[in-house]
């Protein structure tokens, strides 16, 4: 540890100029101290001081704690300030290696949570955003407000190309508006990646002329830097522009590149992202809030963020938070959420937010309270599970959906409706209130909520429960 001091409770962060960083602290050392650490390793320090340091370096390059809310004496919500001109700025990957590094294996750190990083003017100047965004999705597929229905063919690998295609073209017809590969699906010697394409590429021209309606398949191009080269080469050879990136294992440095050529030709991008749990869950890692910035500023179109329901990890009000840091052009910072907010740069595009995982007809009022109906809800085994098969339960989805837009509860509207009935039947209903409770119940009671968080630190996400 340096004998400098990285805390500066004077110091007032500029937001066009700043990176600020929320981090959550726990350790064997008091909480000033466990800041200081971090703030010394993810910027011009280390664990003891040096001579070489000088008064320039530390005027201009260091990181400040501008503020921290004390849980305990060994624990709490570190606030950081990083001065835009300590970083490469236009090297995605030296900002990481440095704020989202090396401080993370800290032996004095119990736990060690980055959960949230605000991004400032200047910087996102250097990013394009999203190629097409939601509304440049919603253009495509000629909706104008409702959520969009997609599905994952199941079982997500084992099906031959034209099993496959047949699947799909079942959902297309049953009015799902996209298809997808599932992240594991790319190039499978049972599935071959052009073979697919081929059949899946006449199911969908047929279900659109069947249909009145356009649709989407979303292809996993996911590989090495060429072999994703050659496949985007061979959809634009075959006059197609969309494709499916599992961005997490992709890496910043190859999504990057990748991302500039599928912008310059005018791809749709949809972005799974399987692998985040590894980083996000537990006492250490990064916020999934964090991850959803960067892909916004790097620029793809639909990104998976959690359903809020169903079977995957996610507490509802932060998915409601992820999804709005997608939609909006400005949230504010609240404690409450983990989140310092954004101020998004006006070409900065909105993301389509993605809900899948474990969902199915009997969820969607939920997943539209959560997300608004600018959501793609989407549902494998909840359609592909269906007592009568692929096409009555993309039927049953997309009659749940036109209840919600009817204002109709979905028991009531499934007495006339019997695919959604016999979803129903089979997987239940789950009323929104809980949902609406708690968003509003935040919203009502923030400076109590406030103080509970500050107070309790993580833990007292628990204690709002138990008072909802």
């Amino acid at each position: 540890m340096t004998a400098y001091s990285y805390i500066d409770f004077e110091y007032q962060p500029d937001k066009n100029n700043d990176f600020i960083a929320l981090i959550w602290l726990r350790g064997d050392a008091p909480i000033e101290k466990l800041a200081e650490h971090v703030a010394a390793e993810s910027s011009v320090g280390t664990w003891t001081d040096v001579k070489t340091m000088n008064k320039y370096v530390w005027e201009h390059y260091r990181a400040r704690v501008f503020k921290i809310i004390k849980s305990s004496a060994y624990s709490g919500f570190v606030y950081i300030a990083y001065p835009l001109e300590h970083f490469d700025k236009e090297n995605l990957l030296q900002f990481c290696a440095s704020v989202m590094g090396n401080w993370f294996g800290m032996k004095v750190l119990r736990e060690g949570k980055l959960l949230d990083i605000y991004f400032p003017k200047k910087y996102q100047k250097l990013f394009k955003g999203p190629i097409n965004g939601l509304k440049g999705v919603r253009k495509y597929l000629g909706t104008k407000k409702r959520p969009h229905v997609g599905t994952i063919i199941k079982p997500k690998v084992g099906l031959a190309p034209k099993e496959f295609a047949r699947v799909a073209y079942e959902a297309y017809c049953g009015g799902v508006d996209l298809v997808k590969d599932d992240e594991n699906l790319v190039n499978q010697d049972f599935c071959k990646f052009e073979e697919r394409f081929y059949e899946v590429y006449k199911a969908l021209d047929k279900a659109e002329k069947e249909t009145g309606e356009k649709k989407m398949y979303l292809i996993n191009i996911t590989d090495s830097y060429s072999k994703m080269l050659e496949r985007i080469d061979f959809l634009r050879e075959h006059g197609y522009k969309m494709v499916m990136l599992d961005v997490v294992v992709i890496g910043y440095s190859a999504l990057l590149d990748i991302i500039e050529i599928l912008r310059k030709y005018g791809f749709i991008v949809h972005a799974h992202r399987a692998g985040h749990a590894g980083i996000d869950r537990g006492p250490f890692g990064i916020n999934f809030y964090v991850f959803e910035k960067l892909y916004r500023l790097i620029g793809v179109d639909q990104l998976h963020v959690g359903t809020g329901v169903g079977k995957m990890e996610g507490e509802a009000l932060f998915v409601n938070t992820s999804s709005r840091i997608l939609r909006e052009s400005k949230i504010e910072e609240d404690i409450t959420l983990l989140t310092l907010g954004q101020d998004w740069s006006d070409h900065i595009k909105s993301v389509f937010p993605v809900a899948s995982g474990g969902l199915h007809p009997g969820l969607v009022e939920c997943v539209v309270k959560l997300h608004t109906n600018d959501v793609v809800i989407q549902a494998g085994g909840g359609i592909h599970g269906h007592p009568r098969g692929t096409y009555y339960g993309a039927k049953a989805l997309r009659e749940a959906i036109d209840a919600v837009e009817l204002n109709i509860p979905l028991p009531e509207y499934a007495k006339t409706h019997r695919a959604l009935r016999e979803a129903l039947e089979k997987w239940g209903y789950k009323s929104p209130d809980r949902i609406i409770k708690k968003l509003e119940f935040v919203k009502e009671n923030k400076e109590i909520c406030k103080i509970i968080v500050e107070t309790y630190g993580l833990e007292g996400f628990e204690v709002i429960e138990n008072m909802i």
